[in-house]
């Protein structure tokens, strides 16, 4: 009894640790560079990207090999039953669009933009660096959120799946809202971005395999990235 509760803590702890570690990361790449004495305002968008990227893919690779205990066993199994997983799912990645479409549609109409902050500082980006927002968007993104944001907070929230789900849904949607806003009332964008993290949240609960959730996750980034390409051409 006493061996388990030390496990569980360790866990709570390691999550915590986790957490702490990608928001403390994310927001010092400029600083991170400046150490190697370059200053990152004097790079071309090039050497931006190419540097954003391996960092990016830096913090991941770190998070993975923390949890290369949870992840490798859950990798093995998911190649090994990756339909299985895929028919049993993909359905509530319909759920969770239907979701943010409606709450989009009705967020639109308290708000003076017709997107979020961070949609618009996406499809700028996709502009002026468009492989760089490809491949973060849609491969990167996915690893290292689902692994921040589900197997941290599963790890926080080892023993209720209701808080599990509530707090990494609501902190996903804040980060991809705080900080990219110009009024209060586009905070209202927290909760389309909170309905994934809420979806990927009770998918990790139901499959107990975090390689399920990043699967669906890579499907929804790569459709929307898609979408905004399409979008870009057209206009």
């Amino acid at each position: 009894m006493e061996k388990t509760k030390n496990i569980e803590f360790r866990n709570m702890l390691k999550g915590f640790g986790v957490l702490f570690f990608y928001l403390i990361a994310s927001a010092l790449p400029y600083d991170f560079i400046s150490l190697f004495g370059i200053n990152y305002n004097n790079l071309s968008i090039t050497l931006k990207s190419i540097y954003l990227l391996f960092y990016e893919i830096g913090i991941t690779i770190i998070i993975i090999y923390v949890y290369r205990n949870d992840f490798i066993p859950n990798f093995k199994d998911f190649i090994k039953n990756n339909i299985t997983y895929f028919k049993k799912y993909i359905k509530y990645w319909f759920i969770m669009l239907g979701l943010m479409m409606l709450s989009n549609l009705i967020i639109i109409n308290f708000t003076s933009s017709n997107i979020s902050e961070n949609q618009e500082t996406i499809i700028e980006t996709l502009k002026f660096a468009p492989i760089y927002t490809f491949i973060v968007t849609v491969f990167v993104a996915p690893i290292l959120e689902e692994l921040v944001f589900r197997l941290s907070f599963r790890k926080m929230f080892a023993h209720t799946n209701t808080l599990f789900i509530i707090f990494s849904g609501l902190l996903f949607g804040s980060m991809h809202v705080i900080g990219n806003f110009n009024e209060l009332i586009d905070l209202l964008f927290i909760i389309p971005y909170s309905i994934p993290g809420f979806i990927f949240a009770y998918i990790y609960t139901k499959s107990k395999n975090i390689c399920v959730p990043i699967s669906i996750h890579f499907i929804h980034n790569g459709i929307m990235m898609c979408l905004n390409i399409l979008l870009l051409l057209v206009s």
